[in-house]
C-alpha cells in the first residue's frame, strides 16, 4: 500500500514570488509530507539557500524579484539537486542549457506539479 504521505521527511525548496502560486505549491507539499524550504521571493535569499540549506528537490519560477533564477538551477545543478522550472515562457526563451529541462507551465494543475515533485524525489 502507498503511503499518503510519500514525500515525508523530504526537503522542497521553492523558489516562486506570486503568492498565490505560493500557497498552492505549500498545500501540495503539505500533503506529500514534505517541508517547504522557503519560499523565497527574491533573487538572494533563493542563492543562500540553494548553497547551503538541505534540499531534497527544488520548484523554480523562472523569473523572480532580482532576476531569473537560472543561478539558483546552476548551484543546484552541482550540488545534484533534482528541479523542475514552473513558468509561463515557452521552451524557446529559455537558456539553451535547461530548454529539456523539466518544467511545468503556468498555470498548471495540482496533480501535475505533485506528479513532478514525486518524479524528481524517485518516490512514484
Amino acid at each position: 500500500m502507498a503511503s499518503d504521505r510519500p514525500a515525508e521527511g523530504r526537503h522542497i525548496l521553492v523558489v516562486e514570488d506570486e503568492m498565490t502560486i505560493v500557497t498552492m505549491i505549500e498545500d501540495t507539499l503539505s500533503k506529500i509530507g514534505a517541508d517547504i524550504v522557503g519560499p523565497c521571493a527574491r533573487l538572494d535569499a533563493a542563492l543562500r539557500l540553494a548553497m547551503e540549506a538541505q534540499i531534497d528537490a527544488a520548484v523554480l519560477d523562472l523569473n523572480i524579484r532580482g532576476g531569473n533564477s537560472y543561478p539558483v538551477a546552476d548551484i543546484l545543478a552541482e550540488r545534484g539537486i533534482p528541479f523542475v522550472f514552473c513558468t509561463g515562457y515557452s521552451e524557446w526563451s529559455f537558456e539553451e542549457r535547461y530548454r529539456d529541462h523539466p518544467r511545468l507551465t503556468k498555470p498548471y494543475a495540482v496533480r501535475d506539479l505533485e506528479t513532478q515533485l514525486l518524479g524528481l524525489l524517485g518516490v512514484q
